[in-house]
């Protein structure tokens, strides 16, 4: 622990007072060429508490195709104000249509993913959180 000695003589730590990190991760299939949303272990969407930065690792696989991406974005609290975007594409075999993140003014996070003609996909999401 580093030690900082204020005028009054108290001490805190190295200035982790108010952040807070959070790892989460949602799964869901698509057919065909529809859409899923991710969804987690209880079948329910994700619901941010207050204003978040946030990554998130997308892999999609299926028999013959596979895709991977790298989102980043911010969530402002009681608003729907998002800004995130595709940072990096790692793989994407078959030309897949990128995944879309949004959250609406409660919070409430939708990842959404689509598939290809011919193939079911599996998709995995991990979400780190920086909240504040």
């Amino acid at each position: 622990m580093s030690l900082y000695t204020k005028l009054h003589g108290t001490t805190t730590d190295a200035f982790k007072i108010g952040l807070k990190n959070e790892r989460i991760t949602l799964t869901g299939t698509t057919t065909e060429n529809g859409s899923a949303i991710l969804l987690n272990r209880d079948g329910e969407k994700y619901t941010a508490q207050s204003t978040v930065f946030f990554t998130a690792y997308i892999i999609g696989v299926g028999s013959s195709s596979v895709a991977s991406y790298e989102i980043k974005g911010c969530h402002i609290s009681e608003s729907t104000n998002i800004t995130g975007q595709v940072v990096t594409t790692y793989i994407d075999s078959s030309n897949f249509t990128e995944p879309s993140i949004e959250f609406n003014s409660a919070g409430e996070l939708t990842v959404q993913c689509t598939g290809i003609i011919g193939e079911s996909i599996n998709w995995t999401a991990s979400i780190d959180f920086v909240m504040v």
